[in-house]
């Protein structure tokens, strides 16, 4: 089976979130497992472009990469406008994967699906729904561009249980949940506890954040935990790239309060595993990676109890709940778990647990390949 999986940013491209870290675990896994994949992308990094080469292979996985006529539009306004469509070069193709909403990858690929009658599945990842950020443009774009693609889709894919129960409420009915997976081999070797403190000059406990920061994310209620010495005797770590949410956090700010920037590779790893405890605050999240990737560090967590990750946090018991914008709430959950060191690591390694028995993409993997073969062998020829 040849799966064509299109999404507009892929390694190395960090700064875009989840999704090129999903997009490259997931093919990497299904290749490995036998099922013959590639990938459409483009050149996004940031605002810069990625300099790779148009034609390339990457973990066993083909990798075809598109220009953007923009990476400052496609960075700021999210407005991926590919240069070209190479998928005709492509043979044999069985089924397309969108990953990611609103992007006209996607109505290329769903073209190009049609011309060689084959079915496609999409997994949003959360970009379904319209909130936060250019609430209306998103309508425009969709009454225009992209509000019938969903709906073609022979599966709906969720991530979370909550994801799967908007779509059901929204109107779809060909809804499958898997969730989200991690490369467990990136947490084998780990860095040697103390490095980011060492280079970042940091003394004391460490309270992490690590992800983008928008207004969604809930930085700033974080930021705003910390002031007047909500938390003593402890550094708040903030790290991640400006979705449009710096400004307030950094105008909330104490003394206690660093922001690094867009961490990647060992420095990210290393954040995690220096961290005493690591807050994703978020709201409207249909899943969330980063406290898994705390857990699979041994750090315990602090979540949003509306987020997709908090279902899965609650059942393995693998960490605290918070509502959002609850900044006593967040103060609270932070100082139990810097105080009860026992429970809190008992926490982070139920949460271990559970990651590597249900969260590795190898698992994941598998199901994704059962879900293809099936709808394949479903679809009129």
């Amino acid at each position: 089976m040849h799966v064509l999986h299109v999404s507009p940013y892929f390694p190395p491209t960090w700064a875009y979130g989840g999704i090129p870290r999903i997009v490259h675990g997931l093919t990497r896994s299904l290749s490995r497992q036998g099922v013959e994949c590639s990938v459409w992308t483009t050149d996004a990094c940031d605002a810069r472009r990625a300099r790779v080469p148009r034609d390339r292979e990457h973990d066993g996985v083909r990798v075809l990469t598109s220009l953007n006529w923009s990476n400052r539009l496609a960075y700021d306004h999210q407005l991926f406008l590919p240069r070209d469509v190479p998928l005709d070069i492509l043979d044999d193709v069985d089924i397309v994967h969108l990953h990611g909403h609103r992007h006209l990858l996607n109505n290329a690929a769903v073209a190009f699906a049609g011309r060689r009658n084959v079915p496609y599945v999409m997994t949003p990842n959360g970009t379904l729904h319209r909130h936060e950020r250019k609430v209306g443009a998103k309508f425009v774009w969709d009454a225009v561009f992209s509000g019938r693609i969903p709906g073609g889709a022979q599966k709906l894919i969720a991530v979370s249980r909550a994801e799967a129960g908007r779509f059901v409420r929204d109107g779809y009915e060909r809804v499958e949940t898997i969730p989200n997976g991690l490369m467990l081999d990136e947490f084998e070797e780990l860095p040697p506890r103390g490095e980011f403190r060492k280079r970042w000059g940091v003394e004391g406990r460490i309270v992490a954040y690590l992800g983008q920061i928008s207004p969604r994310k809930g930085v700033d209620h974080l930021v705003t935990a910390f002031a007047g010495g909500g938390i003593p005797d402890a550094t708040l770590v903030v790290g991640g790239n400006d979705m449009g949410g710096l400004g307030t956090a950094r105008a909330n700010a104490s003394s206690g309060v660093v922001f690094t920037g867009l961490l990647e590779g060992a420095e990210r790893l290393a954040l995690l595993v220096d961290a005493d405890v690591l807050v994703y605050p978020s709201t409207d999240e249909v899943f969330g990676l980063v406290p898994f990737e705390g857990l699979m560090c041994g750090t315990p967590v602090v979540v949003g109890g509306d987020c997709g990750c908090g279902e899965l946090i609650r059942h393995a018991g693998a960490g605290l709940l918070v509502r959002h914008a609850d900044v006593e709430g967040l103060r609270q959950r932070i100082r139990t778990l810097l105080d009860d060191r026992v429970a809190a690591q008992a926490m982070a390694k139920r949460g271990r647990a559970y990651v590597e028995s249900e969260l590795s993409f190898d698992t994941v993997a598998r199901t994704h390949a059962a879900l293809y073969e099936d709808v394949v062998r479903s679809w009129p020829r």
